[in-house]
């Protein structure tokens, strides 16, 4: 987890009476704890990302809020910074056009007021399409929307999860910075940015007439393939705003309970339907190609496919060739189940009148749906890093035979008349 702490240095080299009077500008430091763009940069976000990495271009965005003499309310709207891009340029944070803080603090001057300034952070920065609807460049996927230009109350972020690791963003935000004077030396406005998703990697394998417990020693037959369905998750959200001012997930005002909504990820085929023509009928796709039964079979001296399935390799489940790449997910911190639904696919020429997937390949196809139920403290938590590995217990049919003993019979005369 990311501890998230916002602060700033109270020393003064000079008088603040003489601070007070002169103008001073607003600069920036921002720290990511380990742990122009359309949706986001994707990747893992860190301080070292941030500044010279590959999140540097797009830095990070800041909403700021001026409300005179009043301290911040859900009344304020962005009026003095809104989706302010920050980079890391020359050792330090840059931004365009550079603001000044209010003077109406301390004893020199002219007034009785104290101004007041609020802000938030996110990060990656995205830019937005027009500020009075606050839609980014691909509302779809990752980031997909911000709070408005025009629009009081908390700022948030509108986020939508992408199954594909090499376009997740992982999506930080910063502990708000509350009811700011003008600083008594050339202080910067210091955010630390903390992780508001989790990291999840899920890896497939089969296990087969494993001797002890995913020894993953068996393959799969050579005339069997295992082809995944799909995964249903319990236990976290692929659609959510982020509260900047809390820091708390929201559900969207449409489709989305981010609290116990389960979540399907579909191998893009109709479901029962695989081999025919699909569109535009088809489940949006979202697991890894090689495990998922795609186009016709091809069959010689013994059974293959197109795709390998699964294997006593584990793979990631998702559209990755690295097993290990994570997606970033919305945390519901509830106890985590696994819906999987497979197919067993075995070529046998002698079923002649059964066919596997392709509809047209003679075969078994034996459709198992399993559900499993996580410990109860596997929870998906912001800020963590989680894996979990399906295994896929596979045991062969055996086959005995004996042959029972000869028992003896009854004895008989039979009288021949001569």
């Amino acid at each position: 987890m990311l501890a998230a702490c916002s602060s700033m240095d109270e020393s003064a080299d000079q008088p603040a009476d003489k601070q007070q009077t002169d103008q001073q500008a607003v600069t920036f430091g921002a720290y990511v704890n380990r742990g122009t763009t359309r949706s986001g940069t994707a990747g893992e976000l860190s301080t070292t990302s941030l500044q010279t990495g590959t999140h540097a271009t797009a830095g990070f965005g800041v909403f700021a809020y001026y409300t005179d003499n009043a301290p911040y309310s859900t009344t304020a709207l962005p009026n003095f910074m809104y989706n302010q891009q920050v980079k890391y340029s020359g050792a330090r944070w840059t931004y365009s056009p550079v603001k000044y803080w209010p003077n109406e603090t301390g004893s020199t001057a002219q007034s009785t007021g104290i101004d007041r300034l609020t802000f938030f952070a996110y990060a990656p920065y995205v830019e937005v399409s027009d500020p009075n609807f606050g839609l980014t460049a691909e509302p779809s996927s990752g980031i997909a929307a911000l709070t408005r230009a025009n629009e009081n109350g908390f700022p948030y972020v509108r986020y939508y999860v992408d199954t594909d690791p090499s376009k997740c963003v992982d999506l930080c935000y910063a502990t708000k910075v509350e009811n700011m004077t003008k600083p008594t030396t050339d202080s910067p406005v210091t955010f630390n940015f903390q992780h508001a998703l989790a990291a999840l990697n899920v890896q497939i394998d089969a296990d087969v007439d494993n001797t002890t417990l995913h020894d993953h020693t068996n393959a799969v037959d050579v005339n069997t393939r295992i082809f995944v369905r799909s995964v249903t998750f319990t236990g976290f959200a692929t659609k959510g705003q982020l509260n900047l001012y809390s820091g708390a997930w929201n559900n969207l005002d449409c489709d989305c309970d981010v609290t116990s909504a389960p979540v399907t990820i579909y191998d893009g085929r109709w479901d029962g339907y695989e081999g025919m023509s699909e569109s535009p009928n088809e489940r949006p796709a979202g697991l890894n190609p090689a495990i998922v039964q795609s186009g016709a079979y091809t069959t010689t001296s013994s059974f293959t496919s197109t795709t390998t399935g699964v294997t006593k390799t584990a793979v990631n489940l998702f559209n990755s060739a690295t097993a290990t790449d994570p997606i970033y997910v919305i945390p519901t911190n509830v106890r985590v189940r696994v819906n999987i639904v497979y197919d067993v696919e075995t070529y046998d020429p002698k079923l002649v009148s059964q066919y596997l997937g392709d509809g047209v390949t003679n075969g078994s196809t034996i459709e198992n749906n399993i559900t499993a139920i996580l410990a109860e403290d596997f929870k998906i938590t912001a800020g963590k890093k989680h894996t979990i590995n399906l295994h896929l217990g596979m045991k062969s049919v055996k086959v005995k035979a004996t042959v029972s003993n000869w028992e003896t019979g009854g004895n008989a005369d039979v009288e021949v008349p001569q």
